[in-house]
């Protein structure tokens, strides 16, 4: 499997979810990829790939995609570089209810480090002691197989600020019938916004956070997708179970 990271002036989290990751046994297994987002400051130590300008999270996530296709592996899991978890394990058990249940998209449950946890209601932890079945997860920990990257190829460059790829990849699954899962095994910590609270880029969250959304209903709502669009944000926002 590709294990791949993006990193923008954060070495020190970066340089963390390699070595995180480095505890479960079956690491030199696979392949690591940490590409270098267009850093202005100090690089992480473990930096595989870099690119000259910043083309923020959608915009890496095509860089990464078009690199696994380069490659012969079957899966690829973007982590955020910001998660926390116990290493041991970790690959070998997201791979294994990967493979049991045959999901095209796969996550760990999140929890967030604050009091407020993700709008996105699918990606708690219920308890269910299962991999829960849903149509789209935040993209915070996702694993994808070989034949949803092929068939997605490239997210829209409207999408390159990174709000909407989790969308446009629930509307090709549920049109392709493939499985989308969140397990209620695995939990990982999600640190959050690390970019704008450690100063790592010159950018107001709350600018970013609204040109982010206005590129994402801007292309959905030009697309044949709107609907199926507007009914995972209602659905997903008020999940329960």
């Amino acid at each position: 499997m590709l294990l791949s990271t993006l990193n923008y002036n954060q070495p020190e989290l970066t340089d963390n979810l390699v070595n995180q990751l480095r505890r479960d046994t079956s690491f030199p297994q696979h392949e690591i990829m940490v590409v270098d987002n267009g850093s202005t400051k100090e690089l992480p130590k473990t930096t595989t790939h870099r690119v000259d300008q910043n083309t923020f999270f959608g915009g890496g996530l095509n860089i990464i995609m078009d690199y696994f296709l380069s490659t012969d592996h079957e899966h690829f899991v973007l982590f955020n570089n910001d998660l926390i978890f116990h290493g041991p394990r970790i690959i070998q058990n997201m791979m294994r209810e990967v493979e049991e249940s045959q999901f095209d998209l796969y996550s760990p449950s999140i929890t967030n480090s604050g009091k407020d946890q993700c709008h996105w209601r699918q990606m708690w932890n219920w308890g269910t002691g299962t991999v829960r079945e849903v149509e789209f997860i935040d993209f915070m920990c996702p694993i994808f197989s070989r034949r949803l990257v092929e068939e997605i190829r490239r997210y829209p460059d409207e999408l390159y600020l990174g709000w909407g790829p989790d969308f446009y990849t629930g509307v090709v699954c549920s049109e392709k019938g493939y499985k989308v899962g969140v397990s209620d095994n695995i939990s990982l910590t999600h640190l959050v916004s690390q970019t704008f609270k450690t100063g790592a880029i010159d950018i107001k969250e709350s600018d970013f956070c609204r040109q982010a959304d206005h590129n994402m209903h801007q292309y959905f709502y030009n697309s044949p997708n709107k609907d199926k669009f507007l009914e995972l944000r209602q659905t997903y926002s008020t999940y329960s179970i």
